[in-house]
């Protein structure tokens, strides 16, 4: 709990750490859609996957399907 406190207080503050969770249920698929028509739809962006070396001998990701292609 004191690690999460911390982090709420040091990144945004304790109001906003109070009232994350009613603000989030009080987010609608309309607010949803209007932020990813925003900022993510057809907007350059990056794909990242972070994994040891192990995984990706397993998952034989190649880079064409990481980037979409």
């Amino acid at each position: 709990y004191v690690h999460s406190i911390s982090f709420w207080w040091a990144s945004t503050g304790l109001d906003y750490f109070r009232g994350y969770l009613p603000n989030l249920r009080r987010t609608s698929r309309a607010d949803i859609n209007r932020y990813v028509s925003t900022y993510i739809q057809g907007k350059p962006h990056v794909g990242l996957a972070l994994m040891s070396e192990e995984a990706a001998q397993q998952a034989q990701l190649k880079p064409e399907e990481l980037i979409g292609q």
